[in-house]
Order: structure tokens, then sequence, then C-alpha cells
């Protein structure tokens, strides 16, 4: 009677886990992360130019560019993950 008792909670248990709707995606995952890892390199691409030498300067600066056009891809798309998860009704 136990074992029936145990197996019927891990079943049920199983269920509510599987039909619970989790928000946002995989994809949103990945972006999230990109997004701190991006974050990351900025600081410290910022925090290299309190020290490196002036002829390397304009690369840094590069890095720097290339890294804020690829965060405002990043969120573009988690704005755009977000809109189709939460459709906003039409405005009156």
């Amino acid at each position: 009677m136990r074992i029936y008792i145990m197996l019927l909670s891990l079943l049920w248990c199983t269920w509510a886990v599987s039909q619970h709707d989790e928000p946002g995606s995989f994809r949103e995952y990945e972006l999230r992360q990109e997004r701190v890892d991006i974050e990351i390199n900025i600081t410290e691409l910022l925090h290299q130019l309190t020290y490196v030498e002036t002829r390397v300067r304009p690369r840094v600066y590069e890095e720097l560019i290339e890294l804020q056009q690829r965060w405002h891809r990043v969120i573009e798309e988690l704005i755009q993950i977000d809109r189709i998860e939460h459709p906003q009704p039409p405005v009156k």
C-alpha cells in the first residue's frame, strides 16, 4: 500500500511540474546569458582604458562599439520574445 501511495504521489508531482508553464524559453535564457557576458566584457574594456597605451586605445574603442551593437541586438530580441509571450491589448 505504501508503494502504491508513493508511486501515485510521484506521478502526481511529476504531472504538476510538467504542467507548470514557465515564462520564457531556452532562447530567452541564452540571450540573457549573452547580455551578461557582453556587460562583463564592456566593463573589462572600460577598465582597460585606464591603463592601455595610446596606440592600443582605438582597438579598445572598436571592441566597445562592437559590444554595444551586440548588446542592442540582444535587447531587441529579448523585447520581441517578451511581446510574443505577453501580447498587449489594443489601445482604445
